[in-house]
């Protein structure tokens, strides 16, 4: 009983605040903003580095992606118990913290950003900083781990992404081009935890737990296509500094 109770209450509070954030919806011209560029991606849509939108759109970021993983983590823990542990630990043991927080978002955004613009030269560097990431499964290494096989890998995609790849991308419709992009970004999360010690049910909880990265990486999407690169690189790095924070303190 204690335990139904307990599911009831969460299921009343996803409602609570998905009923929240319809009415936001309809209060809010940023938001409906964000909405429409997700629903409808454009190359091309607007470029607006005005301070009050820059900020607004941060705003909205943090609000959705903090209290979607504030509900993910109370569900997580009340339905499976402790959370799955993270890579995370072992890179702060063995880097800098600054590069823990700054490597990643860099990496990232160059990797999942910035080739939302369809230019070669994005299209190449993209490649080449997504091998890296695979390169860490073929290989059998920690994502942040640097091997010369690992970087042959990268430099292999260099020439395959400039005659190739950015062909056959640029030809793409945007919208799936779009969603590739943010879809790839949640699965390659995956390999911050320690695959080979996984069950089946674990498997399934993992998957679950980032794909709540879907979201974040749609507004991510939609920072570096209406106010820029830098900007989302500044975002993400912000997000994981208050990841790391709020998780020191846990």
């Amino acid at each position: 009983m204690p335990y139904f109770c307990a599911v009831s209450g969460l299921v009343a509070v996803v409602l609570v605040y998905l009923a929240a954030l319809r009415y936001a919806y309809v209060r809010s011209a940023k938001l409906r903003d964000m909405v429409g560029c997700v629903l409808s991606p454009s190359e091309n849509c607007a470029f607006d580095v005005g301070i009050s939108s820059v900020a607004k759109s941060c705003l909205w970021f943090l609000v959705i992606h903090l209290s979607l993983s504030f509900l993910y983590h109370f569900a997580d823990l009340l339905l499976f118990g402790e959370a799955p542990e993270a890579g995370i630990a072992d890179a702060v043991s063995a880097l800098p913290l600054w590069v823990v927080l700054l490597l990643p978002p860099v990496l990232e955004e160059t990797a999942f950003r910035l080739p939302l613009k369809r230019r070669r030269a994005y299209i190449v560097l993209s490649a080449a900083v997504m091998m890296f990431f695979v390169s860490a499964i073929l290989f059998s290494t920690r994502v942040y781990d640097v091997t010369w096989p690992r970087l042959l890998a990268c430099a292999a995609m260099v020439p395959i992404a400039w005659f190739w790849g950015y062909k056959w991308i640029a030809g793409l419709r945007f919208k799936t081009w779009f969603w590739a992009l943010v879809l790839f970004f949640a699965f390659l999360h995956i390999l911050n935890y320690d695959l080979g010690a996984m069950g089946a049910g674990e498997w399934a909880r993992v998957i679950l737990k980032e794909g709540v990265k879907v979201p974040s990486a749609l507004m991510f999407s939609y920072v570096r296509l209406r106010h820029g690169f830098a900007v989302s690189v500044a975002l993400h790095f912000f997000v994981n500094l208050i990841a790391f924070l709020l998780g020191s303190l846990a």
